[in-house]
């Protein structure tokens, strides 16, 4: 049974924006492609070149816990900041049998940079409850910073590293605990997930159009989308502090209502062109249509991304900001 045509099909209806910016693209498709090429490559460089980093440095001002460090700071400064611990561990002999050892490494770690206080643990007054085991075997030395130490790079660890030194030779097991285990720890590696999660994609795709071409066009769409939006997000970093999962989120997202978007306008135009239409016409139908549903859908992410600004908690609102 063949199907009625509207008035958008006979040409009697009025001709919007959306249509007629997807009849313009269609027709002058090359110099699009193109212009993404450049816009993409503009972005990129002026991201490697301006764009900002990405820090995890922010702080809750109106909560207690802020307030008590703020107590601490004016009026007993190295009782405040920021601490970290540094995990002592000997299977055979108990840790006072490295005393000179572990004195000179508490007077090294009081020598680095941003350090307000170092604990000896075997100089701890509580018996019951300190930073040594009933064995004595297991202690850990608690340094206070005057910044996260998470902030202050991995070139830091060079002087924790030469610090404790003298225990690791003397058969100390040392660990970094806190922010400073957090400074050890190596940085992650997004790509291979978001590898592995394109890959699935394609073949889900594969599956549903049984055409390459139609299986990869939402991939490639949402991919330059993406790209192009990190950029953007890199070079907002120089003006607001983004944390650093932030561009790990917005690329999860951006892939996934990217490629859910793209399917929309490429499943609506080729419908269009099954139906008999032309191809710039099936473009600019499926603009008029399925992309003002994209805008609608689109927006109301967007609001609802913007709606994390209620927690009060700025960079949770950040996040939103990167995501959207």
């Amino acid at each position: 049974m063949a199907r009625r045509k509207t008035a958008e099909d006979r040409g009697d209806a009025p001709v919007g924006g959306l249509r007629r910016l997807g009849q313009w693209c269609a027709r002058h498709f090359v110099i699009v492609i193109a212009a993404w090429v450049v816009a993409l490559g503009v972005l990129q460089a002026l991201n490697h070149v301006h764009g900002g980093e990405y820090s995890d440095n922010f702080a809750l001002s109106d909560v207690q816990s802020e307030k008590g460090l703020d107590v601490l700071k004016a009026h007993d400064p190295q009782a405040g900041g920021y601490s970290s611990q540094i995990v002592l561990h000997d299977a055979d002999k108990p840790l006072s049998s490295f005393g000179s050892q572990l004195s000179t490494a508490v007077a090294d770690l009081q020598k680095l940079p941003h350090v307000l206080s170092v604990q000896n643990p075997l100089e701890a007054t509580s018996t019951k409850v300190g930073p040594l085991s009933s064995d004595g075997r297991t202690g850990y030395v608690t340094i206070r910073f005057d910044e996260q130490p998470s902030l202050l790079g991995d070139s830091y660890l060079d002087g924790v590293d030469s610090a404790v030194q003298p225990l690791r030779k003397a058969g100390v097991e040392v660990e970094y605990g806190g922010s400073l285990g957090e400074l050890e720890r190596p940085a992650g590696n997004d790509r291979i997930s978001e590898a592995i999660g394109f890959g699935v994609a394609v073949v889900v795709l594969l599956i549903g159009f049984g055409s390459v071409a139609a299986a990869v066009l939402p991939l490639v769409s949402a991919l330059i989308a993406v790209v192009g939006g990190l950029a953007c997000l890199g070079l907002l970093a120089l003006a607001f502090t983004f944390a650093t999962v932030s561009p790990t989120l917005a690329t999860m997202i951006g892939l996934g209502v990217g490629i859910d978007y793209a399917l929309f306008l490429l499943t609506r135009h080729r419908q269009n062109l099954m139906d008999g239409a032309d191809p710039v016409r099936a473009a600019g139908h499926a603009a008029a249509t399925s992309g003002r549903a994209v805008l609608v859908s689109g927006t109301t992410v967007i609001v609802a991304l913007m709606g994390l600004w209620v927690s009060g908690v700025t960079f949770i609102g950040l996040l939103g900001v990167a995501a959207a």
